[in-house]
C-alpha cells in the first residue's frame, strides 16, 4: 500500500504541476492577447489625434475666410452708402471685426491642439498598458514553470520522505533500490554511506 500511496503522491505532484503550467499559459496568452488590444488601441487613438488636428486647421481656414468675407462685405457697403473706411468709426468696426475673426480662429486651433493632445496621450497610455501586458505574459509563464517544479519537487521529497518511514531499517535510499536503471543496486555503489558512518 505504502509504494501505491507513493506513486499517487508523485502522479498528483506532477499533475499539478502541469496544472500549473496550463495554468499560466493560459494566462500568459490572455495578457498577450490585452497587450495587443492595447497596441491597436494606440494606433486608433494615433489615428484620432491626426484627424482632430487635420479638422481643427481647416475649421481655422474656414473661421478665417468667414471673417475676410465679412470684412469685405462691412467695406462694400460702407463704401456703397459714401463712407470713408479708412478712418473714424468704420475703421475702428473693420478692426474690430478682424479681432474678433482672430480670437474665434486662434479659439478653434487651441481647441483642436487641446483634443490633439487628449487622443496622444491615450495612445501613450494604451501603449503603456501594452507593454505591462507583455511583462505579466513573460512573468506568468516563468511563474508557472516554477510553480510547478516547487510542486513537484515537494511532492517527490514527501513521497521519498514517506518511501523512508515505511523502510526505516534500511541503510540505503528507497528510491535506488527501486531504480530500475540500476537492477536493484545502489546508485552511488561503494561511495554509498551516510553522514553518520564517517
Amino acid at each position: 500500500m505504502c509504494d501505491l500511496g507513493t506513486a499517487l503522491m508523485i502522479g498528483g505532484g506532477i499533475l499539478s504541476g502541469a496544472g500549473q503550467i496550463a495554468s499560466a499559459n493560459a494566462d500568459a496568452k490572455a495578457a498577450k492577447y490585452n497587450a495587443e488590444v492595447q497596441r491597436n488601441n494606440a494606433m486608433l487613438a494615433d489615428r484620432q489625434a491626426r484627424n482632430v488636428l487635420d479638422a481643427g486647421m481647416r475649421e481655422e481656414q474656414k473661421q478665417k475666410a468667414l471673417t475676410a468675407q465679412l470684412m469685405s462685405r462691412q467695406q462694400a457697403t460702407q463704401a456703397a452708402n459714401g463712407v470713408d473706411v479708412t478712418f473714424g468709426t468704420p475703421l475702428d468696426l473693420m478692426v474690430d471685426t478682424a479681432k474678433m475673426g482672430a480670437v474665434d480662429a486662434l479659439t478653434i486651433r487651441t481647441n483642436a491642439y487641446r483634443n490633439y493632445d487628449d487622443a496622444r496621450n491615450q495612445a501613450v497610455s494604451s501603449r503603456n498598458q501594452a507593454a505591462l501586458y507583455d511583462m505579466q505574459a513573460k512573468n506568468s509563464r516563468t511563474a508557472g514553470i516554477l510553480g510547478a517544479f516547487g510542486t513537484m519537487a515537494s511532492a517527490f521529497g514527501s513521497a521519498y520522505a514517506n518511501a523512508a518511514k515505511a523502510n526505516p531499517s534500511s541503510g540505503s535510499s528507497p528510491i535506488a533500490k527501486t531504480s530500475p536503471y540500476m537492477g536493484g543496486k545502489s546508485i552511488y555503489g561503494a561511495y554509498e554511506h551516510h553522514w553518520w558512518q564517517l
